[in-house]
């Protein structure tokens, strides 16, 4: 099922988050990602207009949204695999209409999977944070 977000998220979200990102970046060091869970907390997540699906009463992912672009899609690692993400971006698909995300480009796993759910590179850049490549990817409905 997928509900809006409850403050009441916020701790679980954050550790999904952080433990997706370990595994998925593993090209940046976890000390990374550690050093952001804070700002995760209380700055970029609520912020962000979120969605969480949630299974048997337990968060087993999220997207979150800034208008048209797609600032974060995690799913809890013992979760993947079971089209929760893809779950999470129809939904977002539907609300939206078209969006955007920036993914990073050694991130192999992601790229294959945006590309399978419609989205098409627009672009590269270099993270100001990690110096990492990313690539800027764009969805649109149909029309």
């Amino acid at each position: 099922m997928i509900r809006s977000y409850r403050k009441t998220d916020l701790e679980e979200m954050v550790r999904i988050w952080y433990e997706a990102s370990v595994i998925a970046h593993f090209f940046i060091p976890a000390s990374f990602w550690a050093l952001q869970k804070s700002a995760m907390k209380d700055k970029y997540l609520p912020l962000a207009e979120n969605f969480i699906f949630e299974e048997e009463g337990q968060i087993a992912g999220f997207i979150s949204l800034v208008g048209e672009h797609v600032c974060a899609l995690f799913v809890a690692p013992e979760m993947q695999g079971r089209g929760i993400g893809k779950a999470l971006l129809e939904y977002a698909k539907t609300l939206k209409g078209r969006l955007s995300l920036k993914v990073y480009r050694e991130n192999e796993n992601a790229l294959r999977f945006y590309e399978k759910c419609g989205f098409v590179a627009a672009g590269e850049e270099i993270d100001e944070y990690t110096g990492c490549a990313q690539i800027l990817m764009e969805w649109e409905l149909a029309r």
